[in-house]
Parts: structure tokens; C-alpha cells; sequence
């Protein structure tokens, strides 16, 4: 059972002091804590026997003795002599087998056996003298210094503070739980690493046909030059055998290394336009930098050709351009036509 958290915050005279936060022992004495969480949210209104709003906001410390206890919740005649519980009647003792053993307790003050109303105090030292006769409902988990500043505070002999230390602002405190991340959402994470295999993927795969497009061609112009070769020998002998022949050995030598140039070139290379492309998250994000741009440049433009197309209207309407609220700028026709 997740115990609830209530807080007080005081004011010392005028001046604000740092906020106390009690934990209730609801599953120990539930009905004394639940008249102490009421009566710190004012949810229940008000009072039908005293018409007065149940609540502790605006209640006074009315008793403060030094090395012992703080003392407060009378919400009707802030005396020490009034309060109320949200059950109308004082109510019973819940559980008495609590020590009252350390300092920082929340404990029900009462005027005797099934006494409890909503006054309450805070131990400031272990007080053995009163187990047995008080109901302890809570603990200080924040802000144990501002109730020993107010312990400090001077008071007269009835042991009233002289200066009025009042409850300001009180309520409960809410749990706040972290919301678990749900089992269907995707990891986010998962899309760029499959992004990027495939990438390195396509990167190998246009490195391997790259090789090889190298390797052809190279066998092919190796190929091309042994033709060649051969056919300037044929060639050579054919001028040295006849003079009449050398025409006709010339043509047959320009056909030949035609031949010979057609099968040593290399084959055009495949281009990287035709390989598919994966657009990367850095090429993505220049894209997507680089049409903003010229987004706002086209933007810049249009604005540019209206303030432009307004010039015929400023000088059609006498020369008065009305900028601003209520600004007006007088402009003479005949040497604004040329522009602003």
C-alpha cells in the first residue's frame, strides 16, 4: 500500500518559510489519517456545526515548547481550545501501541481517552511519558529544519509564539508514476541500421562491377593490340612483294585496324546513374536543407515583385504611402516614379 503525502506551508509573521511534507500511516490507523488528508485538501467544504471551512489553511502553531513539540490544527478559535474532525464528534483512539520513540512524529493531540478532533503536534524528541495516550499517524520525510525553526521562535509564558506562525497553503501530494514505453512502438533505431547495411551493401556491390568492367576492358585492349600487330607483318609483306600491291595493302591496312580498334576498345562503363541509389540520412538531411532554401529565396522573390507592383499604385494615389498605424509619408509624384 503506497502511503499518502500531505504538505504544509508556513509563514513566519510575514515572511514564507520552506514547506513541510508529513507521510499518513494509512495502513495503521486509516481513519486517523484520512480525517488529517481531508482536513489538509478542504475537499469536504464547509463545517455544518460551525460554519467554518474544514480545512488547516490559514490555522495557527499555537503552542511551541522548546525540545519537546510544535503544536497546531485548531482551525476554529486558534487557541488550542477549538478544532473539529470531519466526523463532526470527536472520535476514538485507532491504535495506542505506536511509541511515540524519535523525533519528526505526527501525533494526535487529545483532551483525554476518544478525545481526537484535528489537533495535532510534532515530536521534536522521543517521548516515552505519552505512550499509551496519543495516536501516532505520521512522520516528517521533508522539511524537519522549518519545524525546528518554528520550535525557535520566541513565546510568552503560555508558550504562544510571539510572532504568528500560520499555515498558508496545505494539501496532498500526488504519486506520479513513469509511464512504461508500450511493447507495439517500433525501435527507432532500427531503420538506420538496416539503412546503413544496405548502403555499405550497394557500395561492395558497385565496387565488384567496377572491377570487373576494368578487367574486361583491359583483356580486350590487350586483345586489340596483338591484332594490330598482326596486321601491320601482313601488311609489310605485302609492300615488299609488289609496288602495284600498295593501294590496295594501304586499304586493307586501314580496314584491319579499324577491325582491330573496334574489337580492343573497351565497352562503355555501366553508369552510376543506372545502379540504385539509397538516399542516406546526411543526404537526406542536405536535401531537405537545400529546398528550404530555396524555398525562402522563391519566398523572398515574391515578396520582392509585390513591394515592386505596388510602386504604379503609390504614385496613382498622389504620392501618400500609409506605413505602420497611423504613420503617414508624403512622396512627391515626380521623383518617386522611379522607385521606393
Amino acid at each position: 500500500m503506497v502511503r499518502p503525502r500531505v504538505f504544509f506551508d508556513f509563514s513566519i509573521g510575514d515572511a514564507p518559510v520552506s514547506r513541510v511534507v508529513f507521510e499518513l500511516f494509512r495502513d495503521v490507523v486509516p481513519k486517523t489519517c484520512e480525517n488529517f488528508r481531508a482536513l489538509c485538501t478542504g475537499e469536504l467544504g464547509v463545517s455544518k456545526l460551525s460554519d467554518v471551512p474544514l480545512s488547516y489553511k490559514g490555522s495557527t502553531i499555537h503552542r511551541s515548547i522548546a525540545n519537546f513539540m510544535v503544536q497546531g490544527g485548531d482551525f476554529t478559535r486558534h487557541n488550542g481550545k477549538g478544532g473539529e474532525s470531519i466526523y463532526g464528534a470527536p472520535f476514538e483512539d485507532e491504535d495506542l501501541t505506536q511509541e511515540i520513540g524519535s523525533e519528526g512524529l505526527l501525533v494526535m493531540a487529545n483532551k483525554g481517552p476518544a478525545t481526537n478532533g484535528s489537533q495535532w503536534f510534532v515530536t521534536l524528541r522521543p517521548c516515552p511519558h505519552l505512550n499509551g495516550k496519543h495516536v501516532v499517524f505520521g512522520r516528517v520525510v521533508f522539511g524537519y529544519e522549518t519545524i525546528l525553526r518554528i520550535s525557535q521562535v520566541p513565546v510568552d509564558e503560555k508558550d504562544r509564539p510571539l510572532k504568528p506562525i500560520t499555515v498558508t497553503h496545505c494539501g496532498e501530494l500526488e504519486l506520479r508514476k513513469v509511464a512504461a514505453k508500450p511493447a507495439n512502438i517500433p525501435d527507432l533505431q532500427a531503420p538506420v541500421r538496416s539503412r546503413s547495411r544496405s548502403s555499405a551493401g550497394s557500395d561492395h556491390d558497385r565496387k565488384k562491377k567496377r572491377h570487373h568492367t576494368d578487367s574486361v576492358s583491359a583483356s580486350d585492349e590487350e586483345d586489340g593490340r596483338k591484332n594490330k600487330g598482326g596486321s601491320k607483318s601482313k601488311s609489310q609483306k605485302h609492300r615488299s612483294s609488289s609496288q602495284k600491291d600498295k593501294e590496295k595493302s594501304s586499304k586493307s591496312k586501314s580496314k584491319n585496324k579499324g577491325k582491330s580498334k573496334r574489337r580492343g576498345a573497351s565497352p562503355a562503363p555501366i553508369p552510376m546513374d543506372d545502379v540504385p541509389h539509397e538516399e542516406t540520412l546526411d543526404e537526406l538531411d542536405a536535401r531537405l536543407e537545400r529546398e528550404e532554401n530555396e524555398r525562402i529565396a522563391e519566398e523572398k522573390m515574391r515578396q520582392l515583385e509585390s513591394v515592386k507592383t505596388r510602386e504604379p499604385i503609390v504614385a496613382a494615389s498622389g504620392g501618400v504611402t500609409y506605413k505602420g498605424r497611423g504613420r503617414m509619408k508624403f512622396k512627391d509624384p515626380e521623383t518617386s516614379l522611379s522607385g521606393w
